[in-house]
């Protein structure tokens, strides 16, 4: 069965939305559990809708394959017979418009605005699906309900947007304020005289709390409405509602800035959702649950904050084209860490001070300063809270935000505006934190590493974490095998980092197992190796400086989240704590598993291809390896580099053993095209060009390449490649790159010799093995595999007949036979004679008439 639902004794907005939903899903039933709400029941009894729907009582449901769920994502929500028919066959989906988002084993919708309703409209339109004018009347009072008339803190644009369209269709306004208004009845006209009552106003670190309160025998009918009522005739920002019963205090909150998460108050939340949140203290007076509340309030109120209270103002621009050392003397003089970087009055960029340093560091300070500018920034409202910035601040990485007015920049928040509020938030600096400066997320994947990791590797990691823990090492597994880890890929290669001495890490690890250990003192690192080949890598987590462009590193001890810096890109910028106590935790500084799963390719600062440009090569290597996409400013800085030749800066080997692991990777052609693109092919291989004819002969050469190995043996693949990108090449550019990646002193004889025999080859079109054979005066595999690049479909399956024939025969009559049997000398005759025999047999000649071949051309030269 198929079914559509929502939680338990639906309002307004869950039927609707149930209903929007069964327009997209008509194949599904929508099933109900609770009573719909009294004025709901009004509403449907006055309107001629043409509505189908049950209660969770009248059917028998026996199995779940499709179950929809509206306006939450929380399960246990639901009715109950629904939730236990749930199984590993039902496809579940959520379409939900609370502040919560979906965890990674829920599907669905999820956009925070003030009403489901809208979320499910939105889908309509996208589906381009037809509302009738009764639909959209019940779609726009649930819309105008649930927003509180558009007046809730937690309305968005798109709500008016919506119910504007709705409007369009059909749904008149003066016809949705029978069900949509805010009529008292008398008994909550009394209930808001006993609040006003008692009223009383708190000062809780520098906002203003009004704090109402009222005694009754139960939970009285409408109470939200009547705290709507009070809180509209106050005019106040912010508002709680305290109602003592006889064995609960119940409570509500309201703010004109904020729709106060409560989730995280020491568990007081007992029940609540939609557009207000309402719970209960048990066995509680109202001046117990005040206190509770209040001392809430001072570990939340940020929550409450507006950004107008803290950040800067005016902001401090400077001008895309004005030098980097100009832009540093600005910061050093004002001590700003980030300045906005405008063109013509738009935004294009942050300059912050650790990239102008660097920048200044390695010689670049008459650059213009967008050269090396962040061009990716964060905005905000000034009327958004000092919690929403904060938020934005950590899960984006950035220690400044960039306060919008209508588009205008008005303000920036700065990590220091943060941490000199009263209120700054202990997620961005916490004394009591031995690593209180490092704002990361935590993950938890020690099921990934049980279900994808091999028993052995997991009980060394495990026994890894245990010897951090009796150093006191906080103990780390990082790069390529978390971003493994994380995508479902087998990786063996293990790189521990250790905030302590790795050398000392790795002499205690030696005491527990049998393996040899060799020190890399210059790197504050050790390698681990083990009797059945497995080796470990430990390093002291440390930061790199370098002191000149494409210059190997200076390095010196620190942090894990310096440590974790250094590298190339954020996807391998991640790590996971191996230490008993907190085992399979990732630590993510910088965005790097939403990188991971956007699929994006991103250098970790704008001076990253600068400081180390073959990162300009793995950035292509691990595009083209997951089928991800650098990000546009990552694609930039590597344009930027390659254009400006910082490879050249950079040794001939390094850049040598960056394309080797280019050119083993299962698309090398793909990957070479993209270095094309971004320019980079051009400044490896001089007077080299990417043209068609390039093109064809590479997808040639890679496509026969294993084909071809089986045959005549596998060739130098770097040393191939090279002769198809310098074929054009003369010989100056030739000796430069044999000179530069180290080649063979013969490598320009060679590269002559193999384009004049594919030349005649080409030419001349052999139609017989021997042919083939004649005309190629090397058998050396790169020679070989260069010729059949440049033949086509026709001439390969000739050349591939010739290839094999070299391979399989076996001349049974060799020199020995030819001087013993047939009496001849030594000599260049012999050699002659063996030739044409052999180009007898690559043309079919059979094995048994070797003998009669030698008489017959022996008795020919008689």
């Amino acid at each position: 069965m198929k079914v559509i639902t929502t939680h338990r004794n639906p309002d307004f907005d869950a039927f609707a939305s149930a209903v929007a939903a069964q327009k997209l899903y008509p194949d599904h039933v929508i099933v109900f559990g609770g009573q719909l709400v009294p004025a709901l029941k009004g509403f449907l009894s006055s309107k001629s809708l043409l509505l189908s729907f049950y209660n969770v009582n009248e059917l028998k449901i026996f199995s779940l394959s499709s179950l929809v769920v509206v306006d939450t994502s929380d399960v246990k929500r639901i009715p109950s017979v629904l939730q236990q028919m749930i199984g590993k066959s039902t496809e579940v989906r959520f379409f939900d418009h609370h502040n919560t988002t979906l965890s990674e084993s829920q599907h669905g919708v999820f956009k925070e605005l003030g009403s489901c309703t809208t979320l499910m409209c939105n889908q309509l339109r996208k589906k381009r699906k037809e509302v009738t004018q009764s639909e959209a009347v019940l779609f726009a009072t649930a819309i105008y309900r649930e927003t509180g008339n558009f007046t809730h803190a937690s309305t968005k644009a798109q709500d008016l947007r919506t119910a504007a369209w709705l409007i369009d269709i059909g749904a008149q306004p003066d016809g949705l304020g029978v069900y949509s208004s805010y009529k008292l009845s008398s008994s909550q006209q009394r209930l808001v005289e006993s609040l006003i009552l008692g009223l009383k106003s708190t000062s809780i670190r520098g906002v203003e709390i009004n704090m109402a309160t009222a005694k009754r025998n139960s939970l009285p009918a409408g109470f939200s409405l009547a705290v709507e009522k009070l809180w509209s005739f106050l005019g106040v920002e912010n508002l709680v509602v305290l109602l003592e019963t006889n064995n609960r205090v119940y409570f509500t909150l309201r703010s004109r800035y904020m729709n106060l998460e409560t989730a995280e108050l020491e568990g007081i939340l007992r029940n609540g959702g939609g557009s207000y949140t309402l719970g209960y203290f048990e066995n509680c007076s109202a001046t117990e649950a005040e206190e509770r509340i209040v001392r809430n309030f001072e570990d939340n109120i940020e929550r409450l904050i507006k950004v107008r209270e803290i950040m800067s103002s005016p902001v401090r621009t400077v001008l895309v084209d004005m030098r980097v050392e100009d832009v540093f003397k600005i910061m050093q003089r004002t001590g700003h860490h980030s300045l906005p970087v405008v063109d013509h009055e738009k935004i294009v960029g942050v300059s912050k001070y650790r990239d102008i340093e660097k920048a200044v560091r390695h010689g670049l300070s008459e650059k213009r300063v967008v050269e090396v500018i962040d061009r990716f920034f964060v905005t905000s409202s000034a009327d958004d809270s000092v919690q929403l910035v904060t938020d934005k601040m950590v899960e984006n990485n950035t220690t400044a935000i960039l306060i919008l007015d209508n588009g205008i920049l008005s303000g920036i928040v700065t990590r220091t505006d943060l941490l000199r509020s009263t209120f700054g938030r202990r997620r961005i600096i916490d004394p009591g934190e031995s690593h209180g400066e490092q704002n990361y997320a935590k993950f938890p994947v020690e099921d990934f590493i049980e279900e994808r990791t091999e028993k052995r590797i997991v009980t060394m990691l495990r026994f890894l974490g245990a010897v951090g823990s009796e150093l006191n090492m906080p103990t780390y597994i990082v790069g390529g095998f978390v971003r493994d880890l994380l995508l479902n890929k087998h990786n063996l290669d293990l790189d521990i980092v250790v905030e302590g001495n790795a050398n000392t890490f790795a002499e205690t690890f030696k005491k527990y197992f049998n393996i040899k250990i060799v020190e890399h003192k210059e790197f504050l690192a050790s390698s681990m190796f083990f009797n059945d080949g497995l080796r470990i890598d430990v390093a002291t987590a440390r930061t790199e400086y370098y002191k000149k462009p494409a210059m190997l590193p200076e390095i010196e001890m620190s942090t894990i989240k310096k440590d974790l810096y250094r590298r190339d890109f954020s996807i391998n910028a991640m790590a996971v704590k191996l230490n008993q106590e907190e085992f399979g935790i990732l630590i993510d500084f910088f965005g790097s598993r939403k990188d991971l799963s956007n699929g994006v390719i991103r250098a970790l600062h704008p001076l990253s291809f600068i400081e180390d440009p073959t990162r300009i090569l793995r950035a292509v290597r691990f595009e083209q390896r997951f089928g991800f996409e650098i990000e546009i400013r990552t694609a930039e800085l590597l344009k930027l580099c390659a254009a400006e030749g910082y490879l050249n800066r950079v040794t001939g080997q390094r850049l040598r053993d960056e394309l080797i692991k280019t050119l083993q990777e299962p698309l090398p052609l793909k990957a070479l095209r993209r270095l094309s693109s971004l320019g980079v092919t051009e400044k490896l291989f001089p007077q080299s060009k990417f043209d068609r004819e390039t093109d064809l002969m590479l997808d040639r050469y890679f496509s026969r390449r294993a084909r071809n190995a089986s045959l005549v043996g596998e060739d130098r693949i770097f040393y191939t490649l090279l002769m198809i990108m310098l074929r054009n090449s003369d010989n100056e550019a030739v000796e430069w790159c044999i000179e530069r990646y180290g080649l063979t002193r013969n490598f320009l004889d060679r590269l002559t010799d193999a384009m004049s025999t594919a030349g005649r080859i080409v030419v001349e079109k052999p139609r017989k093995p021997s042919q083939f054979h004649i005309l190629l005066k090397s058998r050396k595999s790169e020679t070989l595999n260069f010729v059949d690049s440049c033949l086509d479909e026709e001439q390969d399956l000739l050349f591939l007949t010739y290839l094999r024939g070299l391979n399989e025969i076996r001349l049974t009559v060799d020199g020995t036979v030819l001087i013993e049997k047939y009496r001849m000398k030594e000599g260049p005759e012999i050699r002659e004679l063996l030739e044409e025999l052999l180009c007898a047999r690559l043309d079919g000649l059979a094995e048994e008439k070797e003998d009669e071949f030698v008489r017959e051309y022996l008795k020919g030269r008689d």
